[in-house]
């Protein structure tokens, strides 16, 4: 092989980097216009490809739709572990309140994956039967018996489980979901570290206490 050809290749994008770039357009797509509203011709050219080159990877507009939401709940799920596994010996009540700080900040950085749970939420159908078996119950069924057992113990409030996962998995996300509404209202950037910080301050404050 020549000198040339070898530079030729290491100076070609990759088929990794290319397919990321359409993933990365699906999830901004199929989160702000649905998956029925989300077109592969735009999200080609969000991601700057070809149709074709998007058919190559993909063969289907629900085959990418789920290879997206895979990748973002796979994120999320290995925040959650990173984080809990560097709290291995910590007390469940400060585990707790980590885990949701770092729940807050990933929901920050990435909006788009309650954007589209409340998407298919408006349609419930296989979609969405499929999003809660492969990855919403477990974090659920995580989450709920960790907070039974704070219940039990007096640590958190005495309330069911499930409206506590609600609370949670509700006001985290929501001012960084309706970042445009928050900017007009509050003149508040949920983009701004120092406006994360404060709003898992003020999450974690009300669950748990100060």
């Amino acid at each position: 092989m020549s000198r040339g050809t070898a530079v030729a290749r290491v100076k070609r994008p990759s088929a990794d980097a290319t397919r990321e770039r359409i993933l990365a357009a699906a999830l901004d797509l199929f989160s702000e216009q649905s998956f029925e509203g989300a077109t592969t011709r735009d999200i080609a050219a969000r991601a700057g490809v070809t149709q074709p080159l998007l058919n190559y990877h993909f063969s289907s507009k629900e085959e990418l739709w789920r290879v997206a939401v895979d990748g973002l709940f796979e994120e999320l799920e290995s925040a959650l572990r990173t984080r809990s596994e560097g709290l291995r010996g910590v007390d469940e009540l400060t585990v707790a309140r980590l885990l949701v700080r770092e729940f807050i900040a990933f929901s920050a950085h990435h909006p788009q994956l309650h954007r589209i749970v409340t998407q298919e939420c408006k349609v419930d159908g296989p979609r969405m039967d499929w999003l809660v078996e492969r990855h919403i119950r477990p974090l659920y069924e995580t989450t709920t018996a960790l907070f039974a057992r704070l219940v039990e113990r007096g640590q958190l409030p005495n309330i069911p489980v499930a409206h506590l996962y609600y609370i949670v998995t509700g006001a985290g996300p929501t001012m960084f979901v309706l970042a445009p509404e928050c900017r007009r209202l509050s003149g508040v950037d949920p983009e701004d570290p120092e406006v994360i910080e404060a709003h898992a301050d003020a999450v974690t404050s009300l669950l748990f206490g100060r």
